[in-house]
């Protein structure tokens, strides 16, 4: 009975990620994923040019702006597409955007590879595989990191690389807790998943802190001084930063011939000025500026009722939890990484934007968190809140799609999140509002007009060959007698429209009690 469950369960799972990868290469183009491409380009022309195969690539990647940001995700995309590219092609499309909407399969694995992972800490903790896997289902149904998972090709790996290296972590930290031999092997893929993780974005490095918190709890545990701990781990220790440090310049070829601009990039990254503003509660909050109920507000909206469950069980079954010393490395650490990433983010005012997805990643050691309160509080309870919620993110995720990553829990329903709350910042309807266009009769009949989107490259691709002039949204200008068409998704939907212009269509879907607009569609004349 068990082998046939496990069966059915392992098959659910299976089709689970086949239907997941066939509709995320269905999802529209972002902002950000054509630029991230041509970063990955970049650093594969420059490793060319070390080898001695051209003369220009590190030159090129060595004056780019952004030749600290992390490529480490795309030398899996190039592996993952050449052997795509055997079988399958878009071939409406040119070879680049082809590979990005291909790329959005690779970009749902690592979504899914970061739920089994998850499953697996879980497990390490409650030691029950039925409420492991219900926890699984839990976090694979969860509207906010699905759409994440379609399309986000950095902060959903970055999440990945995150969840793999806490689950490594502390499966050597057990084995420190139980005076048990720390092999090379397990070196070796810490070392891997820790140089992969900083190779993807440089906040990576974060996770050395909850390193070093998960050490602190376990020194205490086994009551011997960090000293001492030190010292009969010394060889290990030192082999784990040689090898991390060694993998990480392999990863990054801008750091070959120079090791030493690791640091430089550390210093670059956490000084960066990249003034973009989020629409938070009806502000529009600047990214340089923020004030430190930023990422409380953005939480108190996107998280499951389940994690504010959680929240406020914790106190009443902290001692219960932590009787066992493994629930204290485990849940221990998880937590106080949270607490102390939030703190650290707040003081140092760091530069966010685009609501939360840079500490995406916290997300899932939330969910952890929360899963686990509530089940050493009560199986039913988890039970039965895990059931509502799966059975309301369903019906959210068919109604939602492809736009799961603007998703708002149920606290939404007391504002006006289109007028209050950032929505389509990357730009994601692009693909459904030009197919829209293509049989529109109303835009059809203007096919000799130019369209005005910014940018571009979320909806050029997908628009038929008919309309042969794009243009940029900057290259509007007021005094123009032109008839034009205008397109605008969420991140610029608040900027005033010219005179004289008619809404056509909106790209919408309704949430809870709100009609959520992804774009608008206008028909202008400046006479």
């Amino acid at each position: 009975m068990k082998i046939k469950s496990k069966f059915i369960f392992n098959l659910f799972l299976f089709f689970y990620l086949t239907f997941g990868i066939y509709i995320s290469v269905n999802v529209g183009m972002t902002t950000d994923e054509l630029p991230n491409h041509n970063i990955g380009i970049l650093n594969i022309e420059a490793i060319k040019d070390i080898l001695g195969f051209n003369d220009t690539g590190y030159s090129n990647l060595e004056k780019f702006p952004w030749r600290y940001k992390g490529s480490a995700f795309y030398y899996l995309s190039y592996i993952y597409l050449f052997i795509v590219d055997l079988f399958f092609r878009f071939d409406e499309y040119s070879e680049s955007v082809s590979r990005v909407l291909l790329n959005h399969g690779l970009i749902f694995f690592t979504f899914f590879l970061s739920a089994i992972f998850s499953r697996k800490i879980i497990n390490l903790l409650i030691k029950d595989r039925f409420y492991s896997n219900i926890f699984l289902i839990f976090y694979l149904f969860y509207p906010y990191l699905i759409g994440h998972g379609f399309f986000n090709n950095q902060d959903m790996p970055f999440l990945c690389a995150w969840i793999l290296s806490t689950y490594l972590s502390i499966k050597i930290f057990l084995k420190i807790l139980k005076n048990n031999n720390i092999s090379f092997l397990n070196i070796f893929f810490i070392s891997l998943s820790t140089s992969f993780l900083i190779s993807i974005r440089i906040l990576g490095i974060l996770i050395l802190l909850q390193y070093f918190i998960t050490f602190i709890i376990t020194s205490r545990l086994i009551n011997e001084s960090i000293y001492k701990i030190l010292k009969i781990y010394f060889f290990k220790l030192f082999l784990f930063v040689l090898l991390t440090f060694s993998l990480i310049i392999l990863f990054n070829p801008i750091f070959w011939l120079n090791p030493f601009l690791f640091f430089d990039s550390i210093n670059q990254m956490r000084n960066i000025q990249f003034g973009v503003c989020t629409l938070t509660l009806g502000n529009c909050m600047d990214a340089l500026n923020l004030p430190s109920s930023y990422i409380f507000i953005w939480l108190f909206f996107k998280l499951p009722l389940l994690s504010f469950i959680g929240l406020i069980l914790f106190p009443f079954i902290e001692k219960k939890i932590f009787l066992e010393p493994k629930n204290q490395i485990i849940l221990g650490s998880i937590l106080l990484t949270i607490i102390s990433i939030i703190f650290l983010f707040i003081f140092f005012n760091v530069n966010q934007y685009d609501e939360l997805r840079h500490v995406l990643f916290l997300f899932s050691l939330i969910l952890l968190a929360s899963f686990s309160t509530i089940y050493f509080f009560s199986k039913k309870m988890i039970l039965y809140i895990s059931f509502i919620s799966i059975f309301y993110f369903t019906i959210q995720n068919i109604n939602m799609y492809p736009y799961q990553y603007t998703w708002f829990n149920l606290f939404g329903n007391f504002v006006d999140i289109s007028k209050n709350f950032e929505v389509d910042y990357w730009g994601v309807s692009g693909k459904n509002i030009a197919e829209k266009i293509n049989n529109n009769d109303q835009i059809l009949s203007n096919m000799d007009k130019c369209i005005y989107v910014s940018p571009i490259h979320v909806i050029k691709p997908f628009i038929r060959d008919d309309f042969n002039c794009v243009k940029p949204f900057f290259s509007i200008y007021p005094k123009s007698a032109e008839k034009y068409i205008l397109v605008k998704y969420m991140r610029n939907i608040r900027r005033e429209n010219p005179s004289n212009c008619e809404l056509v269509f909106t790209e919408s879907y309704n949430l809870l009690s709100n009609k959520m607009i992804m774009g608008e569609v206008y028909t202008c004349n400046q006479n």
